[in-house]
């Protein structure tokens, strides 16, 4: 696990996922994850942040 507000890129791509902010799992956290400029799709490989849907925080994607 990553430390601070951030989630580790290979835990995303596995769609395993636990928001740092409230500590609760996030389900299918790619349908929450945040491009930041023009992107044709939003997947693992390029999110930049997920947004959780239980705390409403937004934590950063590290590689």
């Amino acid at each position: 696990m990553t430390e601070g507000n951030s989630i580790d890129r290979d835990r995303l791509r596995a769609g395993v996922v636990e928001c740092p902010l409230c500590e609760r799992q996030i389900p299918e956290p790619v349908t929450h994850a945040i491009v930041y400029g023009a992107a044709d799709a939003v997947t693992a490989d390029n999110a930049e942040a997920v947004a959780c849907p239980v705390c409403d925080g937004v934590s950063f994607v590290v590689d």
